[in-house]
């Protein structure tokens, strides 16, 4: 799982640095558990980043909005704004689920649903 996520990460510069700058959009990278060990790699990710909390936003930049919803037991949303203008949200409905979104640059917008029992999910998303 680490070489799989380490894989996207460079894939997705490898593909950002192929855009001219002044096209502007966005490129995302997501993540998700097939089977135990990823999910086990990416709630300690998760949990890496957010601490104890069951829901954490960090924002670096300016203008950027960020919220989490969550129904049932045990779910854990992170959310990392960096840059300007983000807007991200995060709904979890269910028991156990992990998701971490991770916005860069600017201007990107995301919405996700994520329902279920121990879904694990990690999207990486940058705008120019």
């Amino acid at each position: 799982m680490v070489s799989r996520l380490l894989t996207s990460a460079l894939v997705a510069l490898t593909l950002a640095g192929t855009v001219p700058a002044e096209a502007g959009g966005s490129l995302g990278v997501t993540i998700s558990a097939s089977n135990p060990r990823e999910r086990y790699v990416i709630n300690r990710f998760i949990r890496a980043y957010g601490g104890a909390s069951t829901a954490q936003v960090t924002q670096r930049g300016s203008a950027n909005a960020a919220a989490i919803a969550q129904t049932g037991k045990g779910n854990r949303a992170v959310v990392g704004q960096y840059g300007a203008g983000h807007a991200g949200s995060v709904s979890q409905t269910g028991r156990g689920n992990r998701l971490g979104l991770f916005q860069f640059g600017r201007a990107t917008d995301v919405a996700v649903a994520q329902t279920g029992r121990r879904s694990s999910t990690l999207m990486f998303v940058g705008g120019w």
